[in-house]
């Protein structure tokens, strides 16, 4: 029960975070959750719970015209997946774990520095979904480079959120499916994801009716300190596992 308690407190809290600015789920709840429960099931549960949240928001942000970005990015994610899967069975998870936090930090310092992606082509989209699409097989990390991209491209909060839910629906769904295949989708995974879901629409709900006390500057504030988190939290983990 109290195992139950602390990951349900996760859940609620991470599905606040993602509610408000459109990621952070699985950057928050997995390191937290691994000290309740081994680091797969962890990893599984958090997947299954964030492609429910992300389902769930992209309905109720349908209306938001950013369809181009997201089919953009999800064709250029499915493309770079198999080559994630690739490194995931060749390459040390710790190596692409330490290189992802290195170029997030960096991504973070141009943010802040005022570097402007407005101007680039439609390719540099391209590339960061190829990009987000290695790092989701090779380390269940897809988040950051398209939300750099996005921070970038000087998005509303809005069509931020609607861009990131959209995408993470699809490439978390397809995630799932390669769990299942490799026979990581356990019981005690899948308990939990269905004891945590109806706790993430409380998360949810709260997040959204949040929304309103952030105004659109303190927004990208916030998704660079969020992003900086991501990076710490990633050389972190590369070197503790």
């Amino acid at each position: 029960m109290q195992q139950l308690i602390f990951i349900g407190l996760i859940v609620l809290f991470a599905s606040v975070i993602q509610a408000l600015f459109g990621f952070g789920f699985g950057l928050i709840s997995v390191p937290l959750m691994i000290f309740f429960i081994d680091l797969p099931t962890a990893v599984v549960t958090a997947t299954s719970v964030s492609t429910v949240s992300c389902a769930v928001q992209w309905w109720q942000s349908r209306a938001v015209k950013a369809r181009e970005m997201s089919r953009r990015l999800v064709c250029s994610a499915i493309i770079g997946m198999p080559f994630g899967l690739w490194l995931l069975l060749n390459v040390d998870v710790r190596l692409m774990k330490a290189i992802l936090g290195i170029v997030v930090l960096i991504g973070v310092f141009l943010s802040i520095k005022g570097f402007d992606l407005q101007r680039l082509p439609k390719s540099f989209d391209y590339a960061m979904g190829v990009v987000s699409g290695v790092l989701s097989t090779a380390t269940s990390t897809n988040g950051p480079p398209l939300v750099f991209l996005l921070h970038s491209r000087h998005y509303t909060p809005e069509n931020f959120r609607a861009v990131l839910n959209r995408v993470f629906t699809i490439l978390n769904f397809l995630t799932l499916v390669t769990f299942i295949v490799a026979g990581k989708f356990t019981s005690e995974a899948m308990r939990l994801a269905m004891i945590s879901i109806p706790v993430m629409g409380v998360g949810v709900w709260l997040g959204t009716r949040a929304r309103k006390s952030i105004n659109p500057e303190n927004f990208r504030n916030l998704v660079v300190g969020l992003l900086f988190i991501s990076g710490l939290s990633a050389l972190a983990n590369s070197l503790l596992s």
